[in-house]
Formats: C-alpha cells, structure tokens, sequence
C-alpha cells in the first residue's frame, strides 16, 4: 500500500497557522480569542446576526461545539444572543460593540496569513491547489 504524508502536512500547516494566528493576535492585545473562535466571529461580521444553526451550517461545526464556542464569546463580551422574535426556539447571535472593534485586526491578520500561504505560489497553482483539497475534502 502506497502511503504519503499529505494529511501529516495538512495537520502540520493548521497547527504553524494556529500559533501565527494567536501570535497575530496577541500582538493586537487580544490574548483571550482562540483561532476556533474566528469562524464564528468572521461569519457575524459578514452577516451582522445569525441563528447558531445558521452559524453551525456556515462554519460546518456541529451545534454542540457552536454553542460552546459562542458561550465563550458571550462570557468575553465580544457577542450577545437574544431571542428570535419569528421563533422562540431559535436564538439570534450578534456582535457588541467590542466584537465589532475585532473585525480591523481579524481582517489584518486573515491577509497576512493569506500573504504568507501563499508567498511563492503563482495563481494558477492556488486555483489547482484548492481544486485538489476541496475533492480530498469531499472524499471523507
């Protein structure tokens, strides 16, 4: 059987991007986010609010780890959940103000990261590149 160490080096560049992201972050006096808090954050700053199954659906999370995860935004002060008005069973997340104050630096920091997954690597070797992860993706 013919092995190879893809998912070793997928593994290898989440966790490098991980610690540039916390390294990032610390540097913009945000010490308390973690970079599984980003999906979330980034997903409330594209839609302003959100239904946690919109958010658990957007992020491809299951609604169990959402929740914790939006928890701990709430505890921190970065988003607020109401209830949806249409729908009593469904929560509505939002950004505070302080949440909003992270959207400069997440978008800072998403192109720098960006800059440096890519440095070396022309366009069409982008495009051929997400081909390939998103049917590596789509085979689990």
């Amino acid at each position: 059987m013919k092995t190879d160490e893809t998912i070793y080096l997928i593994s290898r560049i989440r966790e490098k991007a991980n610690v540039f992201i916390l390294k990032e972050l610390e540097q913009i006096g945000f010490m308390d986010i973690a970079p599984s808090h980003g999906d979330i954050l980034a997903t409330l700053f594209h839609h302003g609010e959100c239904t946690m199954t919109d958010i658990a659906n957007s992020i491809h999370r299951d609604r169990s780890t959402v929740t914790s995860l939006v928890n701990k935004l709430i505890k921190l002060g970065y988003i607020l959940s109401k209830k949806d008005v249409n729908d009593s069973r469904s929560t509505i997340i939002f950004l505070t103000d302080k949440g909003k104050e992270l959207e400069p630096g997440f978008k800072k920091i998403s192109q720098n990261l960006y800059d440096i997954e890519y440095k070396g690597i022309s366009d069409n070797e982008k495009e051929v590149f997400e081909k390939i992860l998103e049917k590596i993706y789509n085979n689990f």
